[in-house]
Formats: C-alpha cells, sequence, structure tokens
C-alpha cells in the first residue's frame, strides 16, 4: 500500500505543477505604477487639454492648431496638425511626431521649434483609415 502511494505522488505533483500553470495564463494580472512613474504621469497632459490649442514657432508666429493624436503600435506617439485654418476644422491635416513640440514653454503656447507655415504645408496630407 505505501508502494503505490509513493508511484502516484510524482503523477499528482506533476498533475498540479501543470494545473498551476495553466490556469495562471488566465488570471488578470495586476499592473502597479511605481512612484516614479505615478510622479510622471501626473506632470503629463490630457490629450484632450491639447486638442484644438493653437501651435507656434520658436518666433511665436501661429503656424497651426492640434486636431489629434494617433499611438503607432510601436508606442510611438505624433500628434496631427491642422495646418492653414486656425478654427481647426477646415486646415490641411499633417502628422508630426510629439517629441518634436515644447509643452512647457513659458508663455504658455504648444511650441514647434524652427517651423514654419509654409514648411508644414508642404509636408504629405495626413489620412487616417482608422
Amino acid at each position: 500500500m505505501d508502494k503505490s502511494r509513493f508511484s502516484l505522488l510524482p503523477a499528482v505533483v506533476l498533475t498540479g505543477v501543470v494545473l498551476s500553470l495553466w490556469t495562471g495564463h488566465g488570471v488578470a494580472q495586476e499592473i502597479a505604477l511605481t512612484p516614479l512613474q505615478a510622479t510622471e504621469v501626473a506632470k503629463g497632459y490630457r490629450a484632450d487639454a491639447l486638442k484644438l490649442k493653437p501651435v507656434v514657432n520658436d518666433k511665436k508666429e501661429a503656424i497651426g492648431r492640434v486636431d489629434d493624436f494617433i499611438f503607432g503600435q510601436d508606442g510611438s506617439i505624433f500628434v496631427v496638425l491642422s495646418v492653414g485654418d486656425f478654427t481647426g476644422l477646415t486646415g490641411q491635416l499633417v502628422a508630426i511626431p510629439f517629441r518634436s513640440l515644447k509643452l512647457d514653454d513659458a508663455s504658455g503656447n504648444i511650441v514647434l521649434p524652427g517651423a514654419n507655415r509654409a514648411a508644414l504645408e508642404k509636408l504629405p496630407v495626413f489620412l487616417s483609415s482608422r
């Protein structure tokens, strides 16, 4: 009787290990922000707060308005600017990398350093398929 109990023990242990690994895939896992990440998030900007805001160049010349944001599957972020119309409704849409913008300007403006309206209007028109 003791011998049969010992021969079943490895099978029971192996079954328990396999089941615990298999059930772990279906369980939701909690993702926690570290204090550093939470601090960085608190310093950030909401997309809605930036949408339709004017964008100026480093000479304070109005060059467009934030129309939308595109989030790439690789984690990249682009800003869609409406150039040529400052209502944000009918201008030519162009996409630029989000990292190109300066959001913490002392004037409170969103700044695209080195840009001008004519150069932005020469960029390919942004067309969304989604």
